[in-house]
């Protein structure tokens, strides 16, 4: 588009020629500001594509740049000369700096800075929820600001305009956010000596851990904006968020030994990390941006940071943030759209998974969270541009690592959801509607009810892409494998299901027939729950596992004690009994240095530690075993196809129905399909 033309939208006639007249281009803006924003003296800002600045779109004015503007004073250089020692990029105490210059770091932090300018933020420019210095909350329907009293305040946001009173920024028809300095808020003023603390720390391996972190972690549980992190990072190290830094550094280090350089060198003091991270974090809190969040969700990632009351903390951190809401229309980056999406179905996966382990209410509710499903789209780091930190890595190999670390969350969100539903009907405190289904309609009604979620699990589990497998076709040389945490989870979805039937089989009036076929499916999806964990091999355990893997394994655990708990016979008790000192077994074998197996271990022993499996839950031996002869064969059960993933063939008069085939045989498949990959 020419200058004439670009001149006509922004400015009138007389205008333009004004502007001709002092020796300027029709229509050249010369990064100046408009003239409403000149005289208010605030930062002019204007979007992509937009004809006007966000101040004059927001009041419906005309935006003219006609004014002239004053000289401008000369500025002292920007030298940390005054005597006081400045942080390195490490984030530790070092020799006076310019705040923009960067010093030399490894691997792709030294390769993003070359495309890097030192006085420019282009990624964050007209952010919502990354301003350095500002934070902003989001407006809800029912509080004390009124939204059509808005329109008559006229203190709009300006990024960066320097004044202190509070002020509303309105992304979208009714999405307003109120903004304030972060300076005004409790504990701001130790954000610098957070980052002096978390710095010294670390030094001098920061840089190497960010390495680590992108290397490892990221590529698994990708809920950071790589660019704009780096971008931060390698700039100006004092931007960076103190607890998104320490959570960072910690979760890296649980990977030291993985990196050539640090595993020649001391490790720095764990503990010491994690008190400055709580600090820094305790503070955030207060002014709550998606670094915040990140934090937050990556403390919990940690070996040992499993907490329900942390991701309560996140979860209203991400409320306070807009992250409920659809930001598709919202006036923001493209990219930051991606990224909050991704960070509210992170946040609502750990809601939900956490939920499900401590066996607490979920906090996220479907009907208030408006979250469009995640696609590769929301990602909008080019993967061809990741640079490359290993010499023995190649940029094909660390882009497909990239891909399938999206690919592998995108399918965990699917999966939570199919999950979030199994709880919600199943294990809600409000149990009337399940009491009524099974009163009048006996297991067989409960089966009904729960059919839609194993044909859900089925689709699931078919749609998975090869690379997700726990054997992808092509294993990349020298890599871990992280795909283990997927799997485990699918598990337990199973077992959330078969858990509330195994329970429910007491129900008077059960036929033995109809009992004693779902208690052989659940028998199966124990013994895949425990093949899986099995067949588990380092490059398995030593890559990333979320949160919610120890107390998933624990859970498995705790599905088999019920079935031992619930056994017929002493020949079935004694069965369950040694599949779960057989499971522990596998466990402690692969609890060497593999922190999730360790915390599995532990729980385990916290929550079935004073009951007593010596003896038989049932009063008559029977003298049947259920690791010879299953018990249920021979009662009008015949279990056709249960080892070769076809559907159950069931010839007890009456059960030959489409519900209870779906639900006793929708797992098989998925459980050969993991022998056949496993080479089983």
């Amino acid at each position: 588009m020419d200058n004439a033309s670009e001149t006509s939208r922004h400015s009138s006639p007389e205008s333009a020629a004004a502007q001709q007249s002092h020796g300027r281009k029709a229509g050249v803006r010369m990064d100046r500001p408009c003239d409403i924003c000149r005289k208010r003296k605030s930062r002019c800002v204007r979007e992509p594509d937009q004809e006007r600045c966000v101040l004059c779109t927001f009041h419906d004015r005309e935006c003219t740049y006609v004014v002239e503007p004053q000289p401008r004073k000369k500025k002292k250089a920007n030298f940390t000369d005054d005597g006081d020692n400045a942080r390195d990029d490490n984030g530790a105490s070092g020799p006076p700096r310019k705040k923009a210059k960067t010093t030399q770091t490894p691997g792709n932090i030294a390769l993003l800075r070359s495309s890097t300018t030192s006085n420019a933020r282009p990624l964050l420019d007209g952010t919502l929820s990354l301003h350095p210095t500002t934070h902003f909350r989001y407006i809800g329907p029912s509080g004390v600001h009124e939204e059509r009293l808005l329109d008559h305040i006229h203190r709009l946001y300006e990024l960066g305009n320097g004044e202190d009173e509070c002020k509303f920024r309105r992304v979208a028809d009714l999405a307003t956010f109120l903004s304030r300095p972060d300076s005004h808020t409790p504990f701001s003023s130790d954000m610098d000596n957070d980052l002096d603390v978390i710095g010294s720390i670390v030094h001098p391996h920061g840089a190497a851990l960010i390495d680590l972190y992108f290397r490892i972690i990221h590529s698994s549980y990708p809920i950071l904006h790589k660019g704009v992190f780096l971008e931060e990072f390698t700039r100006n190290h004092d931007e960076v968020s103190p607890s998104l830094l320490a959570a960072i550094y910690l979760l890296a280090m649980d990977w030291w030994e993985y990196d050539r350089t640090l595993a020649s060198t001391p490790k720095p003091d764990a503990d010491a990390l994690l008190r400055a991270a709580t600090k820094a974090f305790s503070g955030a809190i207060h002014r709550p941006k998606l670094s915040s969040v990140q934090a937050g969700l990556l403390l919990l990632q940690r070996s040992g940071g499993d907490s329900w009351v942390l991701i309560s903390q996140v979860v209203a951190l991400g409320e306070e943030l807009g992250l409920h809401r659809d930001c598709t229309p919202w006036d923001i980056p493209d990219w930051e759209k991606g990224l909050r999406r991704r960070l509210a179905w992170a946040i609502y996966t750990a809601d939900k998974w956490g939920a499900l382990i401590h066996g607490r209410p979920s906090h996220v509710i479907a009907s208030n969270w408006q979250m469009l499903r995640l696609s590769l789209a929301d990602f909008s780091e080019s993967t061809a541009a990741t640079p490359v930190a290993a010499d023995d890595d190649d940029a094909e190999t660390i882009a497909a690592e990239t891909d399938k670390g999206r690919s592998l969350f995108i399918h965990l969100t699917k999966l939570t959801q199919i999950m979030a539903h199994a709880l919600d009907i199943l294990y809600s405190p409000n149990q009337r509607r399940i009491k009524e289904i099974v009163a009048t309609s006996g297991v067989q009604g409960l089966l009904e009810l729960v059919k839609p979620l194993a044909v859900r699990l089925r689709e699931w589990a078919s749609e998975l892409p090869s690379d997700l497998r726990m054997e992808p076709p092509v294993i990349a040389r020298n890599r871990l494998c992280s795909n283990g945490y997927l799997h485990l989870s699918y598990f337990v979805t199973e077992i959330v299901i078969h858990r509330h039937i195994v329970r429910s089989l007491i129900t008077p009036g059960t036929p033995p027939s109809m009992r004693a076929l779902c208690r052989e499916a659940g028998k199966a999806r124990l013994e895949h729950a425990i093949e899986f964990v099995d067949k588990l091999r380092p490059e398995h355990l030593q890559a990333f596992w979320w949160f919610a893997a120890p107390k998933s394994l624990a859970f498995v655990r705790t599905y088999g004690g019920l079935l031992w708990a619930t056994s017929a016979t002493d020949g079935e008790a004694r069965f369950y009994r040694r599949k779960l000192e057989d499971f522990r077994w596998s466990l402690k074998v692969r609890a060497k240095g593999v922190g999730f197996v360790t915390a599995a271990l532990r729980e385990m022993d916290e929550s079935l530690q004073d009951i007593d499996m010596t003896g038989s839950p049932v009063g008559v031996d029977v003298g049947g075993d259920m690791g010879e002869e299953e018990e249920g064969r021979g009662k009008g059960v015949v279990c056709d196809g249960a080892d070769d993933g076809t559907e159950m063939q069931m010839q007890s008069g009456g059960l030959e129905t489409m519900a209870v085939q779906e639900v006793v045989s929708y797992g098989y498949g998925h459980g050969e399909w993991f022998e056949r990959e496993s080479g089983g």
